[in-house]
């Protein structure tokens, strides 16, 4: 097991490394600057990609590694129907932008796009959670 973390640092350290060598390379102005704080920023997300790539299937529940869990259930249908709420919410949008003729600013519209997704997904993960518990 002890090769195992030997290898997550050495996965980390590389992608650290990588990470810090592009920002030297495309920062114009302090590349040795740049290159330590986006190195530094990436140390930590090289040893979860590490972990995740070398730790975590061996040490992974078998059950639950498949996906076939209750929750994983209830999460894919939460999705599939988010996604097709979220095409009726955009041809309804360009419906109103092009019959009305308004040029919205496109932040406005981008964000009202996440908060229409998150409360599907909720609504819809929520109501999946409340029929098979109340069965």
């Amino acid at each position: 097991m002890t090769l195992r973390w030997i290898s997550v640092a050495a996965v980390g350290l590389a992608t650290a490394s990588a990470t810090a060598l592009l920002a030297w390379l495309v920062s114009p102005v302090a590349p040795g600057v740049a290159a330590v704080v986006f190195g530094f920023t990436a140390l930590p997300f090289g040893a979860m990609l590490g972990w995740i790539l070398i730790i975590a299937p061996v040490t992974a529940d078998q059950t639950y590694a498949s996906g076939d869990s209750v929750e994983s259930h209830w999460t894919t249908a939460a999705s599939s129907g988010t996604a097709t709420d979220l095409v009726t919410v955009l041809g309804l949008t360009l419906a109103v932008v092009a019959i009305t003729r308004v040029d919205p600013p496109a932040t406005l519209l981008l964000t009202g796009l996440l908060l229409a997704a998150f409360a599907s997904f909720t609504a819809r993960y929520a109501f999946a959670r409340y029929r098979a518990l109340s069965e």
